[in-house]
């Protein structure tokens, strides 16, 4: 009987674990994600665009 005692809290442990390991690898992936990421794909965007449609883009990014 001992040992069936142990049991419930020996998963409440392992999901605290679990969960808090579960916490702090999504707050690491979320830190990847930088200005410059956003930048890129900005820039990304802009490259795909035809010459035609890029153009005011483009004119208004110099007069910076």
């Amino acid at each position: 009987m001992v040992a069936v005692a142990f049991l419930p809290a020996t998963f409440t442990v392992l999901a605290c674990i679990t969960g808090s390991l579960l916490l702090v690898l999504v707050y690491l992936d979320n830190r990847k994600s930088r200005i410059d990421d956003s930048i890129n794909a900005f820039r990304r965007h802009i490259d795909a665009l035809s010459p035609e449609a890029r153009r005011n883009s483009v004119m208004r990014d110099s007069d910076d």
